[in-house]
């Protein structure tokens, strides 16, 4: 089996989603091409993404979190207010016509 179709059948081997002949030639594989076995210990092997925890961690601050629901829910309680108020009108309107 050559090295480009063992890289492509990689993530499957890890996963576990291949036949069993299939595993079969790629571990014979891996023992002899030191590339593919360089690839898959690098695929093999968790990595954690700290920067990007730190980022969100950054971007959820209480404060802010806080500030941006009272200015959100100010928004549709001012909304609220001037859909009713225009109903309100409307319907004061509608009773002196009649």
């Amino acid at each position: 089996m050559t090295c480009f179709l063992v890289r492509d059948l990689l993530p499957l081997y890890l996963e576990g989603d291949c036949k069993r002949e299939t595993e079969h030639v790629i571990e014979e594989h891996l023992k002899m091409c030191s590339s593919c076995k360089d690839m898959y210990d690098t695929m093999a092997e968790p990595f954690e993404l700290e920067s990007e925890q730190a980022v969100v961690e950054e971007a959820f601050l209480p404060e802010e979190e806080l500030r941006f629901k009272q200015r959100y829910y100010g928004l549709l309680i001012m909304k609220a207010a001037c859909w009713f108020g225009a109903v309100v009108a409307m319907m004061l309107i509608i009773k002196l016509l009649i």
